[in-house]
């Protein structure tokens, strides 16, 4: 499953490069960035990642000029059909109209192309659900996240699942009234005088 995202450099970067860590070395991030701004911060913050990341300098600068070049890159990507995942990464909700028209026309090129506030919030785990036992879900955990992270992703949840129960305390029972043998004669009124 390669996912690519395309980061809007303008907008709240730090929040939008949350989660950058947990990508793989099939994914690729493209951070746009302004003319002229220095790298040394954004590439601080993407530290520590598998992923291929590259950072694209806007060819002019001016208002909303990364914005047209991500949607242009976007639509490139999803022409070729170069990614089975992509992501604008950014809160300008102005790409919303961009996006809904690449799923309206070329839905058949990918398998999800959307618009997220950060990296962490397009990670969701598929190759989880469909490990039918214990191999399944170690390989699908190793594929997605590279194998030191996910033998170790695979052992932590081993150890969890693996752990002695709690013995739970079965509820105390309730005495019930005994009832006796015997019946109680209903108390007969006396006559009256």
């Amino acid at each position: 499953m390669k996912m690519i995202f395309l980061v809007d450099g303008d907008n709240n970067i730090g929040t939008g490069l949350k989660g950058i860590d947990m990508l793989s070395d099939q994914d690729t991030v493209l951070i746009f960035y302004q003319k002229g701004l220095t790298l040394t911060k954004i590439q601080k913050l993407c530290t520590g990642t598998a992923a291929d990341v590259q950072y694209i300098e806007s060819v002019r600068g001016g208002k909303n000029s990364i914005d047209f070049q991500i949607i242009t890159e976007l639509g490139v990507l999803v022409g070729k059909r170069e990614a089975d995942y992509a992501y604008v990464i950014s809160q300008d909700k102005g790409y919303a109209a961009s996006i809904d028209a690449l799923r309206a026309r070329y839905a058949s090129a990918f398998q999800e192309v959307d618009l997220r506030a950060s990296i962490e919030n397009c990670l969701h785990l598929p190759f989880v659900l469909r490990a039918a036992d214990r191999q399944e879900l170690c390989n699908a955990l190793v594929k997605e996240y590279g194998s030191a992270q996910g033998c170790a992703l695979y052992n932590h949840l081993k150890r969890i699942f693996q752990a002695a129960e709690p013995e739970t305390e079965k509820p105390a029972k309730t005495a019930r009234p005994r009832r006796s043998s015997r019946r109680k004669k209903a108390a007969v009124p006396e006559p009256e005088e």
